[in-house]
C-alpha cells in the first residue's frame, strides 16, 4: 500500500475531481483549505492581501493505482502551469 499526498491550489478543484472520478478513486481524507508557498508561487494566505489558497487530499491506495494517479497529477499540471499542484507518494505501513 502507498500513501498519496496531493497539495492543489483550490482553483484546481474541479480538476482534481475529475482526476479522482478518472482514476476510481473512492476514498480520500480533503483538507479544503491550506495556507502555505511553494519555491516558485505567492503565498497561498486566504487573506485580502494574499487571497489563494490550497487544499489537500490524502489517498491510500495500492501500489497499482499509484501509477494511474501520478500521471493525471502530470496532466493536469502540464494544463495549469500557473495554479500549481503537487504528489507525494510513501509506503503505507500500516492501515487500522
Amino acid at each position: 500500500m502507498k500513501m498519496v499526498f496531493i497539495v492543489y491550489n483550490s482553483a484546481l478543484e474541479g480538476e482534481v475531481e475529475e482526476c479522482l472520478t478518472r482514476c476510481k478513486v473512492e476514498s480520500y481524507t480533503k483538507f479544503p483549505i491550506l495556507h502555505g508557498k511553494g519555491q516558485l508561487s505567492d503565498p497561498h494566505m486566504g487573506t485580502h492581501i494574499w487571497p489563494a489558497t490550497n487544499a489537500a487530499l490524502l489517498i491510500a491506495c495500492e501500489d497499482e493505482k499509484v501509477k494511474q494517479i501520478l500521471e493525471e497529477v502530470k496532466k493536469i499540471k502540464k494544463t495549469f502551469k500557473k495554479e500549481g499542484i503537487k504528489a507525494f507518494v510513501t509506503a503505507l505501513e500500516w492501515m487500522v
